[in-house]
């Protein structure tokens, strides 16, 4: 029988988290021990929220559900019973009403309404599990009876806070990072820390919490410190455990604290010696800080640990060519090909390190050789085909880039570089096609901008010829003059950012801050990654006496763009602009000290300083 399990209706005043997670842990138990064809379901909704959609859960109803908001279920997804329910807590108290129905029968086959404590969690679960299973008619497993099923802790407000704290874990998975604005995982982190501190020996809180912490690092949810200050937490609790280190290490990576970061995958390595993920990753960290003695030392260890494809070979060739000694890079892939001669990433690799070593016709017979000797070669022509297009055979390039995307039709770098190569050969013509194929291959939103720009310039040569003279009228400073050839193109060119570029820069020309705001956020939309973008919305923002907002938007892409020049520009114009002078000039001597003399730049520090 195929069941779906709606989360729990929370009421006003209960926390949403227990109506989802009480739902989905009966269901998933039974689903994962009694092999039934039983999957809970998430109320998730798509938002659109500064210029990008984003996820948020749903709670659905203050009560249970009509059933034509359940009926779809039977039919788009076959389902033939369907369990919902209503959660209210009040002084510690929980009311659920549980409700089943069946395919076809508007009338619910079974209703039950149970009240029970806090602490009587436990004896619920097994209960819910009980009631579920004799609907779906699947026996309960022996570990799931009541009395003898296993929790992981014999604390009720344990279990509890886990719940919650796995709530926002799941959500942040579901989501893949695209969570609502207002969502903040502060509540989460503390419920988990609390549950650690009350029982150290459950392995459910602290590795929810460390996964946690991890996709709040890698999406960049939450502030730094919660995260932070979780992880120690979470390390002080449980201290011989290696994940929290590593973990935090990753987190003090993401920001640039790379000696915090090497000490933390260190003490990750004390407590787990052999695993190789932890080496590369010091490894990484002592490259980014120039210690390569040390980093090749802990490449060569990860790669003793590693399986045969080696992943830390990357890594370790990396730093013998940043030392100057390329020339030991070939027999890394050779001794790798040694160990299986079907590796074609390694053969691809060892041609490549070959040519690079001015070794052009011991590369070309290595390719050769591979094309031969793989049962599949299609990742060496993918390796080979640039190759042969700086070499001028362009025809060869093309066979090859099309037979590496009959391999992977997807693949986007690919697509990316056969585009270009046909351009180069003057098969023009075909190019539209492979850039339709990469926006339909769902690319990231920047790349996706970059293909639609061309794709619009092959298509639409006349209307980009206004584009392109409206930038000539911006360059000879007639900024009016650009405006009226720009404003009628926005509706035939909505998605060509590099006109939205010249929109908001005109705007700001002339002073008319509002519009250009307005063009900038349309360009940021199209184009999240255009550095210019961030200039032209500071200048729009101080413009409009919004020099707070300009701070508060650059600061947040500074967290996220902690290494381009560009952007830290443009968060030193803002926070100067906003009144944080000593943090602006500081910011203006760290560029002036990594990027050294610079008649260029000189005059937008200098206003920066004297704002």
């Amino acid at each position: 029988m195929k069941v779906a399990v709606l989360p729990f209706n929370a009421a006003e005043g209960t926390k949403p988290a227990y109506g989802r997670q009480f739902a989905a842990f009966v269901a998933e138990q039974l689903r994962a021990h009694a092999a039934a064809e039983i999957n809970s379901v998430s109320y998730l909704t798509q938002v659109e929220q500064d210029g990008q959609m984003r996820t948020a859960y749903v709670n659905i109803s203050d009560g249970l559900l009509p059933y034509d908001q359940l009926e779809p279920l039977f039919g788009q997804a076959e389902v033939e019973l369907v369990q919902d329910g209503f959660l209210e807590e009040t002084d510690g108290q929980f009311t659920l009403t549980v409700r089943y129905h069946e395919q076809g029968n508007a009338h619910a086959i079974a209703e039950e309404t149970m009240t029970f404590a806090r602490a009587e969690i436990f004896g619920t679960m097994t209960t819910l599990i009980a009631k579920l299973a004799e609907k779906a008619q699947v026996d309960v497993p022996e570990g799931l009876q009541p009395g003898v099923m296993e929790f992981g802790t014999d604390h009720s407000e344990v279990f509890l806070d886990f719940l919650e704290g796995f709530d926002s874990l799941t959500y942040i998975q579901q989501s893949n990072g695209a969570v609502a604005v207002e969502f903040s995982p502060e509540g989460a982190f503390t419920a988990l820390t609390k549950a650690l501190e009350a029982d150290p020996d459950f392995e459910g809180s602290y590795n929810v919490l460390v996964q946690l912490a991890r996709l709040c690092t890698q999406f960049q949810i939450g502030s730094f410190e919660q995260t932070e200050a979780a992880l120690k937490q979470a390390i002080a609790a449980v201290p011989d455990d290696a994940p929290g280190y590593f973990v935090l290490g990753e987190l003090y990576q993401l920001v640039g604290q790379l000696d915090q970061a090497s000490n933390q995958f260190e003490k990750a390595i004390q407590k787990e010696p052999n695993d190789p993920g932890f080496y590369n990753r010091l490894g990484i960290v002592q490259a980014q800080m120039q210690m390569f003695v040390n980093a090749e030392r802990n490449f060569k260890k990860a790669m003793e640990l590693e399986g045969p494809d080696k992943p830390s070979a990357d890594f370790l060739a990396g730093v013998l060519q940043q030392t100057g000694r390329e020339h030991e890079i070939p027999p890394i892939w050779k001794s790798l090909i040694d160990l299986d001669n079907q590796n074609a990433s390694a053969h691809a690799k060892y041609a490549i390190s070959l040519i690079q070593n001015s070794k052009k016709e011991e590369g070309e017979r290595a390719f050769d050789t591979a094309l031969e000797l793989l049962e599949d070669n299609a990742l060496v022509k993918r390796y080979y085909a640039p190759y042969l297009v700086d070499a001028g055979d362009l025809d060869r390039a093309m066979d090859f880039y099309e037979d590496a995307l009959d391999a992977a039709p997807a693949d986007i770098p690919t697509l990316l570089e056969y585009a270009q190569t046909l351009e180069k050969a003057d098969r023009e013509f075909e190019v539209p096609a492979v850039l339709k194929n990469i926006l339909a291959a769902n690319p990231d939103p920047n790349t996706r901008a970059q293909v639609q720009a061309r794709l619009i310039e092959l298509e639409q040569p006349k209307r980009v010829e206004n584009v392109e003279a409206a930038r000539a009228k911006m360059e000879e400073g007639d900024f009016e003059g650009a405006l009226r050839d720009l404003k009628p193109l926005r509706n035939w060119l909505g998605d060509y950012w590099k006109l939205w570029a010249l929109y908001a820069s005109a705007n700001n020309q002339l002073q008319q801050y509002g519009d250009a705001e307005e063009a900038v956020a349309r360009l940021l939309e199209l184009f999240p990654g255009c550095e210019p973008a961030f200039g032209e919305l500071v200048t729009a923002l101080v413009g409009q006496d919004r020099a707070d907002d300009a701070y508060g938007f650059m600061r947040q892409v500074m967290q996220a763009n902690s290494g381009s020049v560009a952007v830290a520009i443009n968060y030193a114009r803002a926070a100067s602009a906003a009144g944080h002078k000593d943090e602006a000039r500081e910011l203006v001597k760290q560029l002036r000290e990594a990027i050294g003399p610079n008649a260029d730049l000189e005059p937008v520090f200098a206003s920066i300083e004297a704002y």
